[in-house]
């Protein structure tokens, strides 16, 4: 399984696993805030979709870790508002993912990797890999109107500190995996 290397991924596949699911999916109204396991808490974001248009969801809630590699504070953000911090790619790969959720109404694996340049002057390039999970979440309805979003981030140059580049500026180099159904 993809997720096997990564503990804060298979722990937040096994947390949406043992949610109940009235509708096949996970409901938000029946998310107990308090039972979301302590490890995934920093890497976590709840987003609202609408329509597999990510230019009309709205970030609900951000963990401190995703919040330590944004450049903008995004929680709360309309996500056409956060869409203007970045490159259009990234904000259609976001929106791919968002879409392929939906429709599938399945765990969605991706991987991205960016190249940034080295922290000063001579440095190597440093490469940010980020994992997300991607899981759907009904709200009262059988659509996905909710998703939770678990990011792990690791940089190459761990000088880096809270980096603050997500979302990515203009020229930066991404590379985008192509998406997984995780079953």
């Amino acid at each position: 399984m993809i997720l096997e290397a990564n503990p804060v991924l298979q722990t937040a596949l096994e947390f949406w696993r043992d949610l109940p699911k009235p509708v096949n999916i996970p409901d938000i109204r029946l998310l107990d805030v308090a039972t979301i396991p302590r490890a995934l808490l920093p890497h976590l974001i709840i987003a609202e979709t609408t329509n597999a248009n990510f230019d009309l969801s709205r970030l609900r809630l951000v963990g401190a870790e995703i919040a330590r590699w944004f450049r903008e504070m995004p929680e709360g953000m309309d996500a056409r508002a956060y869409g203007a911090l970045t490159d259009p790619a990234y904000i259609r790969h976001m929106r791919d993912l968002m879409a392929e959720v939906i429709q599938r109404r399945k765990p969605i694996y991706c991987r991205s990797v960016y190249t940034l340049p080295g922290l000063t002057e001579g440095d190597a390039e440093n490469i940010v890999t980020a994992e997300r999970l991607v899981l759907p979440l009904a709200d009262g309805a059988t659509a996905v109107e909710c998703v939770i979003i678990v990011e792990t981030l690791q940089a190459s140059d761990s000088r880096a500190g809270p980096l603050r580049v997500l979302p990515p500026e203009l020229g930066i180099k991404v590379q985008h995996d192509p998406f997984e159904v995780v079953a």
